[in-house]
């Protein structure tokens, strides 16, 4: 076969579930030049016998390579390549498909596009069932049509925003030759291999040789299931972060980014016109406005639903309330002025599902009908037939009538949700100090889809800026209204907002509450301004003293606050810069052009620039010696921190700017805009609206917590997009804003402390700041309305890699001390929501209901426990996600699940008192529980069940484990309090590791292992059989023998896994089924007899009886290996040493007397079954062993 255009279909496979499909797919391309390489990863046979089906239907040569020892991803994928032969590689990974001409359609382009060196396509994400799921941001096509992109400019794209546009492996096709001049480091960047996102990697050095061809149509589907190891790197968000950190890291150390930047701007020409490139905004594809990013309805459907208490929960909120009379009585009052009961009827009903808060609660219908419908409230239903005009003052009215504590306002129509009542109640309990409070919501569109508003905690610059967002729903304290003689008759449209103002001129911001759930869906509000609105905000700013302040507004309903000032202070505005005299001469020539406002000066501070360009343009300025614009010197080393505080002393305004040299000015009004604010007296800080050379965000605002200690929101959005609750276009409170520009009061700067030089000499010197003001009690606020350009991040070209990894350091222990000083703060940002997530790019995304729905959380009347599975197969169902569940449904705990280790911030938003890690191995997780030490109260358990040190030769999971992992087990165990395994010998052999370990033996999930049904004598010989999978090999094999020998007078049944050599010996081999199915099926096998072969070593001597409790469960009947771990006296089961006559005679003495045999089965079956459940004292031992003594 000639290797001209022969393309060598690569498929490194290690799961059997869908390989079937995917070597299909193969099978059907219409090229006609292929040869298929498989790699069999698999630990049993399940690949082997599908490549064996299908083999003979093939029209091409199938290459199959069984590993005999597990190789992982970058090992097979290696080995496959370098055993191909064809000139071009098509990978194709075990979960997905292709389309039948994908290979011809991949081929056709690469060999007639010059300079092109890969080649890919749109691809389709399909379920575990084949059925197509809606396109991510990823995987959404962002050209035209078919197209040729600068491979360099992808490069350096990726060193700022890794999104995979281009595919998985099985999307693209390339040349086997550069391949295979990447050795054996194919995952590698500058000889480090690259985890999770390793396909970038690939990519990434072959487009730095050529350009990327992407065809617009969908030739390949890829997989998303529970199973694959991309989902695993989707749930697992601390080291997912970590590792595009690191790509991007090494993309720019190895000077593959460009020096501008914004890097989302890349060159790209028509696939049909391959010479003309034209630049295009590619970011801007992926960061499309707010309106076409909403949550998908069913996501967010199920997320809403998923916020219900259980019955455990319901049980505790009901005795939390009882004892504390009932908790707070509220009143409802619905406006129905259409008349119409069926809307009345919609929002009763929802009501209902408030648990028992619903008894507490009284509903007054104001309605143009006098017809009041039937309602399970009976005499808690008040009806009023009225006027609109005559609402307010019958709501005035009710206020004197009844006896509530909390009143409500809401339209007839609006659905209460069944968690928002009850959480305002529980937050309620116990708190006297709150005069008013409100709530999340959800808002129906006209066409019935839904979007969220997680609402900021008490933010007064949005409430000013949008009431429509932060006026509606408020519970008012029935005190308060009373004192402030209830709402205005004079603004009935605006009752409920004036009310609020006038609840500021009278106490301030004191007492205004805000509960982080969403408590009802109603009508979107309606983006229209208000005269109303406007003349009330105006009122209310000449009540705080602004007598000249004028309410103008640039979108309907936002509006847009001119305070009046009428003083012109000094401004002082501070550009620290070294070299880059490009950047510092736009910033000051534009800054000095197209600043409106005049009465400042500019303080250039140089950190000794080098250039002679940057030397003489400095001196310059200084010869023209201008009181308006001045040159300090800073020769020390560059400490932007330092350089600021030097600069604040000698300035002479009353106000300070700080303004990074790689700005530009825009927009004439600046200054004047930051002024605004600046001049309010509880104002400390103001932040710009800053945007890419490409007019896309940089900066609008800095949310705590989010990806590390802060990070920016919003970054890559259009500039005229409206953001979540239209944050991006209003003026508004958030905890910090950017140095980049930033304005402070310099008498506030120098009563903070300026900067803090020493522990933030670079990075978070700004966010610390901010801190420190609102600490002193002043807000910071974010302004759209002063605008600005901003560079962001100028990259710079390849550096030593002593310096960069003196930076790295640097910089983590920024973070560490950003978190020892603010950690509390930085998990719980008031100018975010807690149902926000902390982890997603650009935040305000929806998190996790499993962290995020706490409902006991404001009194913990159980302990909490974060438990992060190692897997989600046999290990981490028996050892800790089973034991979780079972403590949570028997009220033991109150918890969550979660695959990846968190992040510091989220950690410290969940607060666990206990945090159970099992098998947390690995660099990136032994620095994660370092951080957990030193940054969480929580109890750390770490666990384990196999003696990790000395897993045997064929052990499949051998090659994925440190080759250190003893020296790695050591540093982990430091930084936990107790250590729990699964057995006596395990923590004899792990003694000395740690002060306090605790022996847990496993149990047996009573959901999947009671009443299970099992047969016995079903065939005409006996059935003798084993169960097992991915790691036992060599016990297997040691057993081989007795097998053969006994093939003609029984009949042996494999479950889950068989070496090839014995399949001529066995009469039945099932394959290996979900977990969850796993009891079901084992019981099906109906044995007679079952095995248990372990070889003889440290490893198996650990290990634990499951094996015979999972046989017992089923009620077989057990010869087993006579080692340590079957060694227990209590199980009736027959023990023979490991040689081959021993293992035959047993076997040949229970055939003999199948009845008495049959009667161990029951024996050991009636043990398991009293003994062995996860129930009762077992389970409390466990939670004991979790828990703190």
């Amino acid at each position: 076969m000639s290797s001209t255009r022969l393309v060598s279909i690569v498929i490194p496979a290690y799961k059997a579930t869908y390989f079937e499909a995917a070597l299909s797919s193969a099978l059907r391309q219409n090229y006609d030049d292929i040869e298929i390489v498989i790699g069999d990863d698999c630990p049993d046979d399940g690949i082997a016998t599908i490549v064996e089906k299908l083999k003979a239907k093939s029209p091409w040569p199938i290459r199959y390579i069984r590993n005999q020892v597990g190789l992982g991803e970058i090992g097979n994928v290696t080995r496959c390549v370098a055993e191909a032969r064809g000139e071009y590689i098509k990978f194709l990974y075990d979960d997905d498909v292709i389309v039948p001409d994908c290979i011809r359609l991949l081929v056709d382009t690469l060999e007639n596009t010059p300079g092109v060196s890969l080649v890919s396509s749109r691809r389709r994400l399909i379920d575990k069932d084949g059925d197509f799921l809606p396109d991510i941001s990823a995987t959404v096509f962002p050209f035209e049509g078919d197209a040729l992109l600068n491979g360099p400019d992808v490069v350096s794209f990726w060193g700022d925003h890794t999104v995979n546009f281009v595919g998985e492996p099985s999307s693209v096709l390339c040349r086997r030759a550069d391949l295979l001049a990447f050795g054996d480091g194919i995952f590698s960047l500058d000889g480090q291999e690259i985890d999770w996102i390793g396909d970038l990697a690939i990519y990434a050095k072959l487009l730095r040789q050529g350009n990327l061809a992407m065809l617009a149509r969908p030739l390949s589907y890829f997989r998303i299931s529970s199973e694959q190891y991309s989902q695993q790197a989707r749930d697992d968000q601390s080291v997912g972060i970590e590792w595009h950190r690191k790509f991007k890291e090494l993309i720019r150390h190895l000077g593959w980014v460009s020096d501008g930047g914004d890097n989302g701007v890349i060159r790209v020409a028509a696939l049909s016109e391959p010479g003309e490139f034209r630049d295009y905004d590619l970011l801007a594809r992926f960061t499309k406005p707010a309106e076409s990013k909403r949550v998908p309805q069913q996501q967010l459907q199920e997320w809403l639903a998923g916020r219900t208490a259980t019955a455990i929960e319901m049980q505790h909120i009901r005795q939390r309330l009882a004892a504390l009379s009932g908790g707070a009585r509220f009143l409802i009052v619905l406006s129905d002025p259409q008349g119409q009961p069926e809307s009345v009827m919609t929002t009763l009903r929802s009501l209902e599902q408030s648990g028992p808060v619903f008894e507490q609660t009284r509903v007054a219908v104001l309605s143009s009908s006098a017809e009041r419908p039937e309602s399970s409230l009976g005499e808690r239903l008040v009806w009023r037939t009225t006027s609109d005009a005559e609402r307010v003052a019958a709501i005035n009215g009710l206020i004197g009538e009844l006896d509530f504590d909390w009143l409500l306002l809401a339209d007839a129509g609006t659905e209460f949700t069944a968690s928002g009542l009850l959480m305002v109640a529980l937050e309620l309990l116990g708190d006297h100090q709150c005069r008013a409070l409100y709530a999340d919501e959800l808002h129906r569109a006209k066409d019935g889809s839904l979007t969220v508003a997680l609402r900021p905690d008490f933010n007064l610059d949005l409430l000013l800026s949008f009431p429509a967002s932060m006026a509606k729903h408020w519970l008012f304290h029935r005190d308060t209204l009373l004192d402030l003689q209830g709402f205005d008759t004079s603004c009935p449209e605006i009752a409920e907002f004036d009310l609020i103002l006038r609840l500021l001129e009278q106490g301030g911001m004191a007492g205004l509450g805000h509960v982080a759930e969403p408590i009802c869906i109603a009508e979107a509000p309606l983006m229209q301004d208000s005269a109303l609105e406007r003349q009330r905000i105006q009122r209310h700013l000449q009540t705080r003293g602004y007598s000249s302040a004028q309410v103008d507004s640039k979108f309907p309903g936002c509006y847009h606050l001119q305070y009046g000032h009428g003083e012109r202070p000094l401004v002082s505005i501070l550009i620290p810069t070294k070299d880059q005299l490009a950047m510092v001469q736009r910033c000051v020539e534009s800054l000095l052009e197209q600043t409106r406002y005049s009465h400042y000066e500019v303080l250039i501070i140089d950190n000794a620039s080098e250039t002679p360009e940057a030397q003489a343009w400095l001196a310059g300025i200084e010869a023209l010696q201008e009181e308006k614009i001045r040159v300090l010197r800073y020769p020390q080393p560059f400490n932007f921190s330092a350089m600021n505080n030097f600069a604040a002393r000698e300035a002479r305004g009353e106000y300070l700017v700080l303004l990074n040299n790689d700005t530009a000015i825009i927009r004439e009004d600046w200054l004047d805009e930051m002024l605004n604010h600046a001049q309010r007296p509880e104002v400390g800080i103001v932040g710009a609206k800053l945007l890419y050379p490409s007019g896309r965000i940089q900066h609008a605002g800095v949310v705590l917590g989010l990806n590390g200690p802060a990070d920016h929101p919003f970054i890559g959005e259009a500039v005229d997009t409206p953001g979540h609750m239209w944050r991006l276009q209003v003026d508004q409170n958030y905890s910090a804003v950017t140095a980049a520009c930033l304005m402070i009061r310099r008498s506030l700067y120098m009563e903070v402390g300026g900067m803090d030089e020493e522990a933030f000499k670079v990075s978070y010197n700004d966010v610390d700041l901010c801190l420190k003001a609102g600490q002193a009690g002043y807000l910071t606020v974010w302004t759209p309305h002063a605008l600005v350009l901003h560079e962001g991040n100028v990259s710079q070209k390849a550096i030593d890699p002593q310096k960069q990894e003196i930076k790295r350091k640097r910089f983590v222990a920024e973070q560490a001390i950003m978190y020892e000083r603010w950690l509390p703060l930085l998990a719980r940002d008031p100018a975010y929501n807690a149902n926000l997530s902390l982890v997603q790019r650009g935040g305000f995304k929806l998190t996790d209901n499993a962290i995020s729905w706490r409902p006991l959380q404001t009194w913990r009347p159980l302990p909490t426990l974060l438990v992060h599975q190692a897997d989600m197969q046999g290990c981490g169902h028996y050892r800790v996600i089973q034991p979780f569940i079972a403590m949570k449904q028997q009220g033991l705990v109150d918890g969550a699940l979660s695959r990846g280790l968190m992040h510091t911030p989220d950690l410290e938003r969940y607060d666990p008192d206990s945090v159970v890690l099992q098998r947390q191995v690995g660099e990136d997780r032994i620095q994660a529980m370092q951080r957990m030490k030193a940054f969480s109260r929580a109890f750390k358990v770490y666990e384990l069940d196999d003696y990790l040190p000395n897993l045997p030769v064929k052990n499949i999971h051998r090659s994925h484990m440190p080759k250190d992992i003893l020296k790695t087990l050591r540093r982990g165990l430091g930084f936990v309090d107790r250590f729990v395994v699964s057995t006596d010998a395990l923590g004899e052999a792990f003694s000395g590791l740690h002060d306090d370990i605790r022996v847990v033996k496993n149990r047996l999930p009573t959901q999947w292992w009671q009443g299970l049904e099992s047969a016995r004598r079903v065939s005409a010989r006996p059935r003798v059989g084993w169960a097992g999978g991915i790691s036992h090999t060599g016990d297997l094999e040691m057993v081989g023998d007795v097998v053969r020998e006994l093939a003609n007078e029984v009949d042996w049944v494999f479950f889950g896994m068989c070496p090839e050599n014995l399949k001529p010996y066995i009469r039945e081999f099932h394959p290996g089924v979900h977990i969850e199915s796993y009891p079901a099926a084992l019981a099906k096998l109906n044995l007679d007899l079952a095995i248990a072969p372990v070889e003889q070593n440290l490893f198996n001597e650990c290990k634990s009886n499951l094996r015979l409790l999972e046989y017992g469960a089923c009620g077989f009947p057990v010869v087993c290996s006579d080692i340590r771990c079957y060694q227990d006296d209590a199980f009736p089961v027959t023990r023979v040493k490991n040689r081959y006559k021993d293992w035959v005679d047993a076997i040949r003495m229970h055939l003999a007397d199948l009845d008495a045999t049959a009667r161990m089965g029951d024996e050991l079956q009636k043990i398991v079954l009293s003994d062995w459940m996860l129930q009762g004292e077992n389970l409390d031992a466990w939670a004991r062993a979790w828990l703190p003594d």
